[in-house]
């Protein structure tokens, strides 16, 4: 709409609360979850995710407009892989198969030249290799150097409708700080990780020096839904005139406890 003109911009938002126990019981059931509370993407140990909270807010406009600019949206696209015998929390190889195939010849970008992709992943045993296979079938057979791949919800686990914007916020604060953040508790990979054992791709445990301008972004959702984009960084350097312009600034602070946050709010560097 906003490259059509019908809107000059856009105000994108997202929100996931965890607050019926009846729900989690029933994801319980359905076999999603981990017993033990964390997700543990692409590890032997990794049987499931956790929901989670969260609210996140994106804001589009062109770039001849903006006044800050994070990242330029390059290209997106989605299909849908349709009825399933299995159900619909099973993904379909072939059609994310496709879907990056496709994805790549349309928008004129080479594979070759993505530094990192956040994935989907959510540590489920029918959902990470099949994903994977798919990455690894679509975009690293011309590769002669792995393809960086992690994924947030190792994280944070997984909030759902809201798990796509969690991956672009941290896709953003790696091209802010030129670092990409790890993904936690994977230690040895699971036997059908094939690229990742392989050597074809390589998952990101440590914070790790982003090189390049494009980061692919890959998202599934219950019911066959299969979504991709790619974002590109600005390269242009950031300048702080500092405090000197009475500007107010917005500072977040979290915590896992109400302790911690007010740990954090009694520093008198922050304060001052």
């Amino acid at each position: 709409m906003i490259r059509s003109g019908i809107c000059e911009a856009a105000i994108v938002a997202s929100v996931n609360l965890c607050l019926n126990p009846f729900i989690i019981h029933l994801f319980l059931r359905l076999g999603v979850l981990s017993a033990d509370g964390y997700c543990k993407p692409y590890d032997e140990e990794g049987a499931g995710y956790m929901r989670s909270d969260a609210a996140v807010v994106v804001y589009l406009q062109k770039a001849r407009y903006a006044r800050r600019i994070y990242a330029t949206y390059v290209y997106g696209k989605a299909n849908c892989d349709g009825f399933k015998e299995k159900g619909i929390t099973f993904p379909s190889f072939d059609m994310q198969k496709i879907l990056l195939e496709e994805f790549y010849e349309e928008c004129g970008i080479s594979p070759l030249k993505l530094s990192y992709m956040e994935a989907h992943t959510t540590g489920t045993l029918a959902g990470d290799a099949t994903e994977l296979q798919a990455i690894d079938e679509a975009l690293c057979a011309k590769r002669d150097f792995p393809l960086l791949l992690g994924t947030v919800k190792s994280n944070i686990g997984h909030s759902e409708p809201v798990s796509g914007h969690c991956q672009i916020a941290k896709v953003l604060t790696a091209m802010e700080t030129g670092i990409i953040p790890p993904t936690i508790h994977f230690k040895r990979p699971r036997k059908d990780m094939t690229a990742i054992i392989e050597g074809r791709v390589k998952i990101v445990t440590e914070p790790t020096e982003l090189k390049g301008d494009y980061i692919g972004v890959s998202a599934f959702g219950f019911g066959g839904i299969n979504c991709y984009i790619l974002l590109k960084s600005n390269p242009k350097i950031k300048v702080n005139n500092g405090a000197d312009d009475n500007l107010p600034r917005l500072v977040a602070i979290s915590g896992r406890t109400e302790e911690g946050v007010k740990i954090i709010l009694d520093d008198n560097d922050l304060r001052y």
